[in-house]
């Protein structure tokens, strides 16, 4: 893959490194640290908001040392994981490795770990929630020491794998991953591509590196194991992935059955104009897929985190940006669609080489029956917009 910059004086191609040559490990944890914005982990969980590095070789005693142990402001944890994919051992170790790790943070309670990331920061008080202020969490501190607190009881973590290239097969994923009891962690592969030129000016090496989410991964309710990328199957849905019947945490299992009842109850009141659109089904705890012909798929989601609900598309491939630069063509007839619909114009985002179209309202906790509700004739009215709006502007495009 080559970039061209283009500039008055004309174009310039800049090669990409090979994979192996472009990054030692430890220059790709500190970028990474250094700069946490460049991870695209929207793609991931679209509410994540912004993050902030924690500590890098964050020991994690038993497992080894994380990389990258970054925070979001609603307190989410993240771990990221650098191997160079020359390495023959990372290729067969590094998932294991990073399970290792979500596993040994999971058997560690909150003070212990703001004990040990004061140790590491060198810095008193409570660190990992003033970290997250500073990068902007309106959370007060109870709820954020609450919600981190909930998540390490039940192993909810983003893992993050990052590398020059990811080579891996995904079916080898299933290997690793088949066999996590107890841990509900999203899993991410990540290549970070990294190109270097002459500037043309000054003769000083300049660096681009380019993100970019190759697969994810999801352990859903009875720890099924499937890819979100397509093309790519890692365990078809409703085949067991485990030996026995696995030990799934009080929290986790009571916010699957609340979420299938929420899911069911949608269904039972959505009416989609179009006649052939087929219901949402179960994505993940708080998402569901809308299906769409071809490529790409709406998900109608809740956060209690962010306190809000939406629906949004994400075009992340070639394919994907295709459909995304068609459907952009109609961007100011789709934005009054969804104004006479009674909804607001969606957001049209582009950035790091994905695309995505986002619409959400505020809805902040406590869900009681009221309140979910609501946000189910809101999510009904959204979806059918999806449907009557993009459905058959994609449908056009991808032909």
């Amino acid at each position: 893959m080559t970039l061209v910059l283009i500039d008055e004086g004309g174009s310039t191609l800049v090669p990409r490194i090979p994979q192996g040559d472009a990054n030692l490990e430890h220059p790709l944890r500190d970028l990474i640290y250094d700069h946490p914005g460049i991870l695209p982990l929207t793609e991931l969980e679209p509410e994540i908001g912004r993050v902030v590095a924690v500590a890098k070789e964050f020991n994690l005693p038993g497992a080894g040392f994380a990389d990258v142990l970054l925070v979001s402001e609603w307190g989410r944890l993240i771990i990221v994981e650098c191997k160079l994919w020359r390495n023959p051992q990372a290729r067969r170790e590094v998932v294991g490795q990073v399970l290792d790790y979500a596993r040994q943070l999971a058997r560690t309670d909150y003070e212990a770990l703001q004990a040990a990331i004061s140790s590491n920061r060198q810095r008193r008080g409570n660190v990992l929630y003033e970290l997250a202020r500073e990068a902007g969490s309106t959370m007060d501190e109870a709820q954020f020491v609450d919600r981190v607190a909930r998540d390490l009881a039940a192993g909810r973590f983003l893992l993050i794998i990052a590398g020059d290239g990811i080579t891996e097969s995904a079916r080898r994923l299933g290997e690793y991953l088949k066999d996590q009891p107890g841990l509900a962690f999203e899993l991410g592969l990540l290549e970070i591509a990294d190109y270097r030129f002459a500037d043309p000016v000054t003769g000083a090496e300049r660096r681009i590196v380019q993100p970019r989410l190759i697969a994810k991964t999801q352990i859903i309710d009875r720890f099924v194991i499937r890819s979100e990328v397509p093309g790519i199957t890692v365990a078809v849905e409703g085949e067991s992935t485990v030996a026995a019947a696995p030990r799934i945490s009080a929290t986790r299992s009571e916010g699957a059955t609340a979420w299938r009842g929420f899911i069911e109850a949608f269904n039972a009141e959505v009416a989609f104009d179009d006649p052939a659109q087929m219901p949402p089904r179960w994505g993940g705890i708080g998402w569901m897929k809308l299906p769409f012909p071809g490529p790409v798929d709406p998900r109608l989601y809740r956060s209690g985190s962010s306190g809000n609900i939406g629906a949004f598309m994400t075009f992340g491939d070639a394919a994907g940006q295709e459909i995304y630069a068609g459907l952009s063509e109609d961007r100011e007839a789709i934005a009054a669609e969804f104004a006479a619909a009674g909804l607001p114009a969606p957001v049209w985002s582009s950035e790091d080489g994905t695309q995505s179209i986002t619409l959400k309202v505020a809805s902040p906790l406590p869900w009681d029956a009221a309140r979910e509700a609501e946000q189910r004739i809101w999510l009904a009215r959204a979806a059918n917009q999806f449907v009557n709006s993009l459905r058959p502007r994609i449908s056009r495009i991808t032909g």
